[in-house]
């Protein structure tokens, strides 16, 4: 018996180290570059993406999409502003007698498309006040509209 314990000493000795796990390099599956599409967030549009990011609460974002909307404006032949004119507003002031009212127009063009009330939200429509769990939680239901759909079936719209 102490024969073979003697030659498994001998035998151990003559092997290479073995190395430590912390030591020991990543499988080949994982040296190469990372695949895209594995995370809910990666099959988000980029147009969509910043979109998403501008109702956040990242300035430059906001700073876009200010613009986007100072461009989008009504102009002096729409009807509208016809009217309110007639009545003695002026662009950049506000509305009422003092002058002192809303100066940004009432925003409720999804009312009819969406069947609901006015001032309704989406529970994925993210809002400046979310913190950075709900923004991340809603970035992933923009991203689960957008994943993959390789079967092609037909997608019900969850959010």
């Amino acid at each position: 018996m102490e024969f073979y314990a003697k030659k498994a000493a001998l035998e151990e000795r003559k092997r290479p180290p073995r190395q430590s796990k912390d030591e020991m390099p990543p499988p080949p599956s994982l040296q190469g570059p990372p695949k895209k599409g594995h995370h809910m967030g990666d099959f988000i549009p980029q147009e969509e993406l910043e979109k998403f990011m501008a109702r956040c609460n990242d300035a430059a974002a906001q700073k876009a999409t200010k613009e986007a909307a100072e461009k989008a404006k009504i102009q002096a032949d729409n009807i509208g502003h016809k009217l309110l004119s007639k009545m003695g507003w002026r662009e950049g002031e506000g509305l009422g007698s003092e002058r002192r009212g809303r100066a940004d127009p009432v925003m409720a063009g999804d009312v009819k498309k969406d069947h609901l009330g006015v001032g309704a939200v989406q529970p994925g429509e993210v809002t400046s006040e979310d913190d950075i769990y709900e923004q991340y939680k809603k970035r992933m239901m923009l991203g689960y509209r957008y994943r993959p759909n390789p079967l092609n079936n037909p997608r019900k719209s969850y959010y």
